[in-house]
C-alpha cells in the first residue's frame, strides 16, 4: 500500500474537497448544516461543454445569450484565457471559436441602438491589447461579429474583470471594467456612426486590492464587485454614482472563502431576485437575496454525477431564470471548472450546466424558482 505524504496530500484535488468540506462543514446527504443555520446544498450538473482546447489555467467566464426566436438555440459565450471566444449550444457543444487575444471576463446585453436597428452584443475584456472588445450576436446562428470601433483602450494596467450594464432610467449602455490592481472604470457605449461601437470614460476610482468579479443589477442600477481577498461590495451603477460602496458580505471562510471570483444575478418577477457569488476557496456557490440589503441564504456545490464531473475552484458564472427548454426547462446556471475530469483523469478545464430547479429544490424555501423573466424586458426599479 501507498501512501502519500503530507506535502503530497496538500497539493492533491482530495485536499481541495476535504477543505472545501471542512470549511463548511460536514456533508451529509446532499446538504450541509452551517453552524449559524443556513444550509449548503449539492447538485450535479445536467450537461458539461467540449473541455477548452488550451491546457492550464484557459476556461474563465461565461454569459448565457437568450435566443429571439427559439429559447433552445440559446448559446453560452465563455473566454479562453489563452486564445479567445468561445460558443457553445445547449449540449455543450462547441458552434464557433474567435482567436482573438486573452479574453478574460465576457458580458451580454440585448437591443443596442446600432444606428436604424438594434443588436444583442457581447463584449469582453482583452488582455493582450488591454482593451474592450465588442461583438454583435447574429439573431439566427449566435455567432459573433466585431463592431468595436475606435478601441477602447483602458487607463490601468492589466484589464481583468468586466460586465456590461445597461441603465433603463437613461437607455444608455455601459462597460464596467476592473484591473488587477483593483482599479474600476466605466465607459459609455454608443454608435459611432458607422455601425460600430465606440466608448468614453464617465467614471473610476481605486478598490483596496484585487478585484474580478463585477455583475451589474440592471433593474436596481446597481453593481457588484468581488474584492477577492476581503468580500462582495454594492455600488450605484449610474456614471454619477461617486467611488463609496457598501460591502455586503466578507470573507468568513464559511459563507465565503477566497478567492470571491463570478458573480451573477438571478432575475426575478416584481424585483425579487438573487445575488449569486463563486466563493473560490471553498467551491462552492453563495447565494444572496437580491433586494435590500443582501441578506445570505444559503450556498450549494456541484459534485459528481452519473454522466458528469463536479466543480472546483470557480472562476466565472452566469445564471439565466428563462425557460430554454428539454433539461432547462426551469433557468440554467452555467460554472467554469477549475479541474475537469473525464474517466478519472485531468483534462483542458470546461464549463458545467445546471437546471436551477435541481438548485432550489435542494433548499426548503429560502431559494426558490422563481416567475421567470425575460431579460430583454427588465424593469426600472
Amino acid at each position: 500500500m501507498y501512501f502519500i505524504s503530507k506535502e503530497e496530500f496538500i497539493v492533491s484535488k482530495l485536499y481541495k474537497k476535504w477543505l472545501a468540506a471542512s470549511v463548511i462543514g460536514c456533508l451529509s446527504m446532499g446538504s450541509i448544516a452551517l453552524a449559524n443555520g443556513p444550509q449548503t446544498v449539492a447538485v450535479e450538473a445536467e450537461v458539461e461543454t467540449v473541455a477548452v482546447s488550451s491546457g492550464d489555467d484557459a476556461a474563465d467566464d461565461p454569459a448565457i445569450w437568450l435566443h429571439p426566436e427559439d429559447a433552445e438555440d440559446s448559446t453560452i459565450i465563455a473566454t479562453n484565457k489563452a486564445g479567445g471566444l468561445l460558443v457553445y449550444d445547449l449540449e455543450g457543444n462547441q458552434k464557433f471559436s474567435y482567436s482573438l487575444g486573452k479574453m478574460n471576463n465576457v458580458d451580454v446585453r440585448y437591443d443596442f441602438p446600432l444606428g436604424s436597428k438594434k443588436v444583442d452584443i457581447a463584449a469582453a475584456t482583452n488582455r493582450t491589447t488591454n482593451t474592450v472588445d465588442i461583438f454583435a450576436i447574429s439573431p439566427t446562428t449566435g455567432g459573433l461579429t466585431d463592431i468595436s470601433g475606435t478601441p477602447i483602450h483602458s487607463n490601468m494596467g492589466e484589464v481583468y474583470g468586466f460586465s456590461l450594464y445597461h441603465s433603463l432610467s437613461s437607455g444608455k449602455f455601459y462597460a464596467l471594467v476592473l484591473g488587477k490592481d483593483g482599479e474600476f472604470e466605466q465607459y459609455e457605449l454608443y454608435h459611432n456612426g458607422s455601425g460600430k461601437i465606440n466608448g468614453t470614460l464617465v467614471r473610476s476610482f481605486q478598490l483596496g486590492s484585487q478585484s474580478e468579479g463585477i455583475v451589474a443589477d440592471d433593474e436596481y442600477g446597481k453593481m457588484y464587485i468581488a474584492e477577492e481577498d476581503i468580500g462582495i461590495w454594492k455600488y450605484a451603477a449610474e456614471p454619477n454614482g461617486g467611488s463609496n460602496g457598501v460591502q455586503i458580505a466578507a470573507i468568513d471562510n464559511q459563507k465565503l472563502t477566497a478567492d470571491v471570483e463570478g458573480l451573477t444575478i438571478y432575475y426575478g418577477e416584481d424585483g425579487e431576485g438573487y445575488l449569486i457569488a463563486s466563493s473560490q476557496g471553498s467551491s462552492s456557490y453563495a447565494i444572496y437575496d437580491r433586494e435590500n440589503a443582501n441578506p445570505y441564504l444559503g450556498s450549494f456545490t456541484i459534485e459528481d454525477g452519473d454522466e458528469t464531473d463536479g466543480t472546483s475552484e470557480t472562476d466565472g458564472i452566469d445564471v439565466l431564470n428563462y425557460d430554454l427548454g428539454d433539461e432547462f426547462s426551469e433557468g440554467l446556471f452555467v460554472a467554469q471548472d477549475d479541474e475537469n475530469a473525464e474517466n478519472g483523469a485531468v483534462i483542458n478545464q470546461n464549463f458545467k450546466l445546471v437546471e436551477w430547479d435541481d438548485i432550489s429544490e435542494e433548499f426548503e424555501s429560502l431559494v426558490e424558482t422563481l416567475d421567470s423573466v425575460d431579460p430583454r424586458e427588465l424593469e426600472e426599479r
